[in-house]
């Protein structure tokens, strides 16, 4: 029975990037940067004259000119500004949002969390071992394609957004999967800090992802698939291939073959790179986005993410509902509780309200040294809001493009001076609440 990798050699025609065999339809679907009419075309760049024993589809990609290959959406195209606040500093980091070596444009962090299953698949630091959590991404984000040193440093927000190191380090490079001819897979894994993690997707549902595609990735042929990234924000498209072999730009790294990729509709720009992809009806989470044309856009399936990366994606964190093992527990199914928050909650009975949803430490924190915090607030309706942390008074906005849920969230910077005597814990003392004008 004949199979995509059977009809790679088109690759080597004229124009075309990609190529697909449907054995159920027994249909060759052959992408191609231009589309040109047969008049045009020698006969050995022809591809309705080289396939005899199947039908064939030339889809254009839209590149208006010859090109040997899809673009590496952060490394090979213009990177537009991103969407709204994507390029803003979010902590705790959620996906979707600006994220990518310090030594980089801009792009994408994706799914988390993700927990270490074997270190033996790919290449992972010494420092990582297995039951870790990281975050993903793509190799070309994080480790600049086979190019980083393991413990670069990962910035959220991007370079190119304004972030910088050492101030916006979220992670380092903690694992990859050499992007070479052949590969499956552009991914690759930073180091986290918990607690300044959010399992979240920025502008999704707050349950997505219901589940992890393993398997039956045929059966996405023609579905809607769903995005969200730091260029475009959240964008949907049809899925056409799910076996395709594509040609990819990866700028100095040059063009390479990946296989086994799922190509939806046009969904992304530059800085896309890294995007988490669900299918729109379900939220399960089934791709991993890295390169695209004007036209198409091209997907790792995120099932062999895992298998090659030797990562095991959660549909929540460990500690949390029923997921087995994770961390906060002592390996017999019993947890432990530490306390980190107590509080009480003042509920307003006269007009709008704001609640304090989380508060986490960045950076190191040194006892009788000024540190950075975010807290971030949830409240009931748009406004001016204000926050008094240890006597600090800080206001900021609430608008419609923070809006989350039927509530607007927002993540406020603020600055805590750290006791001398803090010991394990210290207490922060926060007030806050929405500006009431006359």
């Amino acid at each position: 029975m004949p199979c995509t990798k059977d009809f790679e050699h088109l690759l080597e025609r004229k124009n075309v990037i990609g190529v697909e065999y449907d054995e159920e339809t027994n249909t060759v679907t052959v992408y191609v940067s231009e589309k040109l009419p047969d008049s045009e075309l020698a006969d050995e760049d022809n591809v309705k004259k080289l396939v005899t024993d199947a039908d064939v589809k030339v889809e254009d990609s839209g590149f208006d000119e010859e090109r040997d290959g899809f673009d590496a959406l952060s490394l090979t195209v213009e990177i537009p500004e991103a969407e709204t606040d994507r390029k803003d500093r979010h902590r705790p980091v959620v996906g979707g949002v600006s994220e990518i070596n310090a030594k980089s444009t801009a792009a994408t962090a994706g799914p988390y969390p993700a927990r270490i299953t074997d270190t033996s698949s790919g290449k992972w630091s010494d420092d990582a071992t297995e039951g870790d959590l990281v975050r993903l991404s793509n190799n070309h984000v994080y480790a600049r394609v086979n190019k980083a040193e393991f413990g670069e440093p990962i910035i959220q927000p991007s370079p190119r957004d304004g972030g910088e190191h050492p101030d916006d380090e979220t992670g380092t490079l903690q694992g990859y999967v050499p992007v070479e001819d052949g590969s499956t897979v552009d991914v690759a894994a930073r180091s986290v800090s918990v607690e300044r993690e959010s399992p979240e997707y920025h502008e999704l549902d707050d349950s997505w992802p219901t589940a992890v595609r393993r398997e039956d990735y045929r059966s996405l042929k023609g579905e809607t698939v769903r995005k969200t990234g730091r260029t475009t924000g959240v964008t949907s498209a049809d899925v056409s291939a799910v076996g395709a072999s594509v040609r990819v730009n990866f700028g100095d790294a040059g063009t390479l073959t990946l296989r086994d990729q799922l190509i939806a509709g046009q969904m992304s720009k530059g800085g896309d790179s890294g995007s988490p992809v669900f299918h729109d009806g379900s939220g399960e989470l089934v791709g991993l986005l890295f390169a695209g044309s004007k036209r198409q856009t091209i997907l790792n399936k995120i099932g062999n993410v895992e298998s090659q990366l030797g990562v095991e994606l959660l549909t929540e964190e460990p500690g949390d509902g029923d997921d087995d093992g994770g961390e906060g527990g002592d390996g017999d199914g019993t947890r432990t509780y530490r306390e980190t928050l107590d509080t009480t909650v003042t509920v307003s009975m006269d007009g709008p309200e704001l609640s304090l949803e989380s508060f986490s430490m960045q950076g190191d924190i040194s006892p009788g040294e000024e540190a950075e915090a975010t807290a971030t607030v949830t409240g009931t309706d748009t406004g001016t809001g204000w926050l008094n942390v240890q006597g600090e008074q800080y206001t900021f906005e609430l608008t419609d493009e923070h809006a989350k849920s039927g509530r607007y969230v927002r993540s406020v910077p603020v600055l805590v001076v750290v006791p001398e005597s803090s010991g394990d814990s210290f207490e922060v003392h926060v007030e806050g609440g929405y500006v009431v004008r006359a």
